[in-house]
């Protein structure tokens, strides 16, 4: 351990991710309550963070940060980065969803991922040293992870041009950072590429999908009933959606729906029609959370705009 601080600095990624409303958690529920729930979703971010090649660093107050290439170099981490932050949106969203909230008060976060030099150390007194890293981009990613709202995704610029060619990224107004000097360009991410994975490792494809988790409707065109859906990913062919089932509102195959996509502000649609083709059950139900499907939609009667635009999804 004593020649970690002997490295020289080295290229990181470092996303810092920070709760919202954790503090009025303890208000409306009982603190085991908050633990569990929050417990749950540390070890699901870590599990995403392992996959992907990162460590999870350390929780620091009511946010946690992970690290890529504290100790090898990976080529892909920016990419591997925003992809476990989507991914930890998506997870966050998911257990809102299936958490039998008494306050109905679900929990957000937000998400900064920044890219630089830093070192890998030890710090903190011998008796709890601590195997971490210190460099701008660890403090860079906890200001955007600060100012990020609404489960948003903010990242800097070295991650951003890193990783345009496969997400959706929007670039935002410069903005000041505390602790920093002059105004820094902002970029929020809203999708990226789906690529087969394999040990964490990404391989191309030839086919076009996105995983841009998003809070979503879902409605029933037979009956009408419009049910709130978690958006997982998106492509010209379809969209796969996770939702709570409720006996006086089953989900069945073949059903007709129509998806309302007005959050993503597509500029010629707010929404899609399609039918289910499978519904799997992903979770039992219990004393604390409702049982969750998974839901594969197919789209119908695309026209050419929707279709180029969706395959596309606005990459660069």
């Amino acid at each position: 351990m004593s020649n970690i601080n002997n490295q020289d600095e080295k290229e990181m990624v470092a996303l810092f991710a920070d709760f919202r409303g954790f503090s009025h958690m303890f208000d409306v529920l009982p603190a085991q309550k908050v633990y569990k729930f929050t417990n749950r979703y540390y070890q699901t971010a870590s599990d995403i963070i392992e996959r992907y090649k990162g460590t999870f660093d350390n929780i620091v107050g009511d946010g946690f940060i992970a690290i890529w290439g504290k100790d090898t170099t990976h080529t892909k981490a920016p990419y591997y980065a925003v992809r476990s932050a989507l991914e930890m949106r998506m997870a966050l969203l998911r257990q809102n969803i299936q958490y039998k909230w008494e306050a109905h008060f679900p929990l957000e976060i937000g998400v900064g991922v920044a890219m630089g030099k830093a070192l890998h150390c030890i710090v903190g007194p011998k008796r709890h040293p601590i195997d971490t890293a210190i460099g701008k981009p660890v403090i860079l990613a906890s200001r955007l992870g600060d100012i990020a709202k609404n489960n948003q995704i903010y990242v800097d610029e070295k991650v951003a041009h890193a990783v345009t060619k496969w997400g959706k990224i929007q670039k935002l107004p410069k903005t000041n950072i505390r602790g920093f000097k002059g105004t820094f360009p902002l970029y929020k991410v809203e999708g990226l590429m789906d690529f087969y994975l394999k040990n964490g490792e990404r391989r191309n494809s030839t086919f076009t999908r996105f995983v841009a988790p998003e809070i979503v409707a879902m409605v029933l065109k037979e009956s009408g009933i419009r049910k709130p859906a978690l958006l997982r990913n998106l492509s010209a062919s379809g969209a796969g959606i996770e939702l709570v089932q409720k006996d006086d509102t089953p989900i069945e195959k073949d059903a007709e729906i129509t998806l309302d996509l007005r959050r993503f502000d597509f500029p010629s649609f707010r929404s899609l029609d399609g039918r289910i083709v499978r519904v799997n059950t992903i979770s039992e139900e219990s004393t604390e959370e409702r049982m969750l499907s998974r839901v594969g939609i197919e789209f119908h009667d695309l026209d050419p705009a929707k279709r180029r635009y969706l395959e596309k999804f606005n990459i660069a």
